[in-house]
């Protein structure tokens, strides 16, 4: 082989080693971001003021790419909360929460529920539905997808799409004032 035919080889194999790397790095950094979490990995803070949510309300906020439901609970609605023997997980042994919840509340407060307002099967949008509206149920949420249930607490009924119970972000009160992603 004469010296121009090997630097035109060695050439034509620099060329398609960094072509391939170039190709690999693109790939990473695809999958790499199709594969994160929401938003980022960093968690801000967001501090809501709970005195403009009346009993028997919801406020929708966005935070870390996810919809939460803040939802001011009334009488009627803690009331409703369904038996244990209607729920599929009633001790919420399979679900992701913070510690110190109230296991029949699901909340730090009774009055107060904060779930990401997604379903648990596909993620579908939820609503609110009280108790003087439900017909053949208590009430509590609906998701728009497949109309699985959930009672006030964000808990499952039996014999639903959905298998687990709405997730609680991780979130603090003080006084009037809810502080999401903190612990």
């Amino acid at each position: 082989m004469s010296p121009d035919n090997l630097r035109r080889l060695r050439l034509r194999v620099t060329l398609k080693l960094m072509i391939l790397a170039a190709v690999t790095v693109f790939l990473f950094l695809l999958l790499a971001a199709l594969f994160s979490r929401p938003g980022g990995n960093i968690v801000l803070p967001l501090e809501i003021d709970l005195t403009n949510i009346a009993a028997g309300a919801s406020e929708r906020v966005q935070w870390n790419g996810r919809r939460v439901l803040i939802l001011h609970r009334d009488r009627k609605m803690l009331d409703a909360l369904a038996d244990a023997d209607e729920l599929y997980d009633p001790a919420s042994r399979f679900d992701r929460k913070p510690r110190g919840l109230s296991l029949e509340h699901r909340g730090f407060l009774p009055e107060w529920l904060v779930v990401y307002a997604e379903s648990t099967d596909l993620g579908c949008d939820l609503d609110l539905v009280s108790p003087d509206d439900a017909t053949d149920w208590a009430g509590g949420l609906v998701d728009r997808c497949r109309g699985g249930r959930y009672d006030f607490a964000g808990r499952v009924y039996r014999g639903q799409p959905a298998m687990r119970n709405l997730e609680v972000p991780h979130y603090g009160l003080d006084g009037s004032r809810l502080t999401l992603g903190v612990e």
